[in-house]
């Protein structure tokens, strides 16, 4: 198994920060990346030896309440250990805990697995500690069954990246949290390779990220305008507003987000750009006010890619042809599923497909061959 991380798996950890009840959802998107029977995320409160779920999946009820003493115990060489193993950044497995005491074997003479782990077929876990700080511990763990094998090392090393990506995301709430302070976590939306700015309902930009920054020094796509963002052709400025101010009305009835808006640029590209809004809700890592999180990508200037040319190029089916075509567009996933008819699930299944029959592993991947692909009779043609 490859180091890599679906697309969709990142952007969605970095949509939970901003809308947490959608955490769910990232979870059943590890589970497709890193197959477990239970994926958990939540904080560790360790003065009151308390645990504080975000999302337990696979874990039922009556096991949740029987975690604390069992985990907390003086035997399980997790809590023993916290100092050293819960730090951000550091990846737990079985193997390493082993490697770490220099004793095989360990965990399976704890009350933790004996009494909470092994009757619920737990037997081997990855986990990785987001943030730490002032006896707040949060993690993240999946858990295998004794019939699935071990995490590899392929395993432990994308994880290490999601993990990277959760902390981030964290901090990221938690500066939206805490506006006011001077929070070094600015840094965790520096690190995004995409352009990335924090607006208000006035398109006012709070912050940008190093990206964005240099996108509007060249004031090509969007530019800021009497402190505004604003679009730079004046064509789309209208559309630009009224995308912005639909963001922020969907933030306001629950709705579950927008699709992206294409802005041009020059010398044939232009923006993809996506406002992620959000409003005060309940949970336990919150914005305080409405702001979108607007993200910008630039891309080839292109024609939709007819789906007969889908068909041919890679023998996909008339359905596999159509998602393709929606993602090129530059549709989201379920936006495509959407104008397809079909579920979200089924959707997922069949972009699987077409990545297998195009050989690549991401949507922003399989964009970019189908772009070059379509464009290469083109270009050879104009050579003749």
């Amino acid at each position: 198994m490859s180091l890599y991380l679906p697309e969709e798996l990142t952007e969605s950890v970095y949509r939970a920060a901003l809308e947490p009840d959608t955490w769910p959802d990232v979870m059943r998107l590890i589970d497709g990346r890193f197959p477990s029977t239970a994926q958990t995320f939540y904080f560790l409160e360790l003065a009151p030896h308390r645990v504080r779920p975000v999302s337990l999946v696979g874990i039922e009820p009556g096991w949740v309440h029987t975690f604390n003493a069992l985990y907390f115990a003086p035997d399980n060489p997790w809590i023993r250990l916290t100092r050293s193993l819960h730090r951000p950044g550091v990846v737990r497995t079985n193997e390493r805990l082993d490697a770490y005491l220099g004793e095989a074997g360990v965990l399976y003479r704890s009350a933790y697995y004996n009494d909470w782990m092994r009757p619920q077929r737990f037997r081997t876990t990855m986990g990785s500690t987001l943030l730490a700080e002032d006896g707040l511990v949060a993690n993240v763990t999946l858990f295998r069954p004794p019939d699935m094998p071990t995490f590899s090392d392929a395993e432990v090393g994308a994880f290490e990246q999601l993990s990277r990506h959760m902390t981030r995301s964290l901090q990221m709430a938690l500066r939206l949290e805490q506006p006011h302070k001077d929070s070094a976590s600015t840094a965790a939306l520096d690190a995004l390779p995409q352009a990335v700015a924090m607006i208000d309902a006035q398109r006012r930009v709070h912050y940008a990220n190093a990206t964005m920054e240099a996108l509007l020094r060249r004031r090509d796509g969007l530019v800021l305008r009497g402190g505004a963002l604003d679009a730079t052709h004046e064509a789309s400025r209208q559309h630009f507003e009224k995308y912005i101010a639909d963001a922020l009305c969907v933030a306001r009835r629950d709705s579950p987000g927008t699709a992206a808006l294409t802005l041009p640029t020059g010398d044939r590209r232009h923006l993809s750009v996506r406002a992620i809004p959000f409003m005060p809700a309940k949970g336990p890592v919150l914005p305080l006010r409405p702001v979108a999180l607007l993200m910008a990508t630039e891309c080839l200037g292109h024609q939709s890619v007819p789906c007969e040319a889908l068909r041919k190029l890679y023998g996909c089916t008339p359905a596999e042809a159509r998602l393709t075509q929606g993602l090129v567009d530059g549709q989201g996933l379920r936006q495509a599923a959407s104008r397809l008819g079909v579920t979200y699930e089924t959707a997922r299944a069949y972009l699987k497909v077409v990545f297998q029959k195009t050989g690549v592993h991401t949507q922003a991947q399989l964009v970019a061959k189908v772009l070059g692909d379509c464009a290469a009779p083109t270009r050879t043609n104009a050579g003749h």
